[in-house]
This record gives structure tokens, C-alpha cells and sequence, in this order.
């Protein structure tokens, strides 16, 4: 019986450090969500692994790049959206945050009610489920005007703090580009 105890005791004890150590999960989450919806992108972007970002510079700006001088039906809106305030040849040397930015401008740009809404939106987390030591998912809740919805990020822990990572395949949104700016 005391063996019984002992264990289930031991359980009890792993099960609460494991909820302890959703904290810094959640914190970065809701560090990344407060800017985020605010279109503070660039604090943002502060927010997701450093790799991700590199990545998605390196799929993307080059397709930006290239199509400065678009004259695809929604190439101009899409350019300046995503370029913002920076010219010339500031733009070929422009940081991975700045392309993450310059990204969700555009995202911004294309959907101006949805970001208006997510202003005043509330985040409630419902849990964190740990994949690894070192990867999380956070699935959530989202409340706009009494309408929820919920979804799930990813989480990664390296050099000792959590990372969001972006969702999507940099090569497949550098397709994406490409295809608007061909007119597609």
C-alpha cells in the first residue's frame, strides 16, 4: 500500500511540474498574439524562430525581388504592401524579420476586416499538449463578438527560450507569389 501511495504520489507530482512548465509556452504565445494582432509585425517576428525566418527570407524575398516591377492585376498592391517604406537597394538586403513583416502586410492588406476585428478579439488558451522536451503545440480560442473559433500553434524551445514557428512551407508561399505575380 505505501509503494501505491509513493507512486501515485510520484504521478501527481510529474503531472503538476508538467503543467508548471506549459508557463513559458503560454508566455511566448501570448507575447507573439498581442503584437500579432495588432499588426505589429515586426515585434512579431521577434517572437518566431530565428531558422523559420531565415527560411522564409530565403524563399521568398527573392521572388520580390524579382517582380518589382509587376504589372500583374494585384502585383502593385502586393509590392508595396509587402516592400512598406523601403526602397532601392534597401530592399536586397532586407532582414528575415523585415520579409515576416513585410509578409503579413500584405496578409493585412488583403484582409483589412479580419485584422480590424482581431483587435479587439480575446485569446483563451484551453491547453498546451508537449510533443517533445522541446516542442509544444498551443491550442486555443479566439472570441470576436461573441463568435470563437479555435486553432493550434507550434512551439520550439532552443537556446533556451520558446519560438513560434509559421506554418507555412516558405517554398510553397514563394509558389504562391510567383504564380500572382505570372497573373495566375
Amino acid at each position: 500500500m505505501k509503494k501505491f501511495i509513493s507512486l501515485l504520489a510520484l504521478v501527481a507530482f510529474a503531472v503538476a511540474s508538467q503543467a508548471a512548465d506549459t508557463k513559458p509556452v503560454e508566455t511566448a504565445f501570448q507575447r507573439y498574439w498581442s503584437v500579432y494582432a495588432k499588426k505589429d509585425f515586426a515585434k512579431a517576428a521577434a517572437e518566431v524562430l530565428p531558422s523559420d525566418l531565415e527560411a522564409t527570407k530565403a524563399a521568398v524575398l527573392p521572388v520580390f525581388l524579382a517582380n518589382q516591377n509587376s504589372k500583374a492585376k494585384d502585383g502593385p498592391e502586393v509590392l508595396a504592401a509587402f516592400f512598406g517604406k523601403t526602397v532601392g537597394k534597401a530592399r536586397d538586403t532586407m532582414s528575415a524579420a523585415e520579409v515576416f513583416a513585410g509578409l503579413n502586410r500584405v496578409v493585412a492588406a488583403g484582409s483589412p476586416d479580419l485584422f480590424e476585428v482581431l483587435k479587439d478579439a480575446t485569446v483563451s488558451i484551453i491547453f498546451v499538449r508537449s510533443v517533445t522536451a522541446d516542442e509544444a503545440e498551443i491550442h486555443f480560442q479566439v472570441m470576436v463578438r461573441g463568435q470563437g473559433d479555435t486553432d493550434a500553434e507550434t512551439l520550439v524551445k532552443k537556446d533556451g527560450r520558446w519560438w513560434v514557428k509559421i506554418k507555412d512551407d516558405p517554398k510553397q508561399t514563394a509558389e504562391s507569389f510567383k504564380g500572382l505575380f505570372a497573373g495566375k
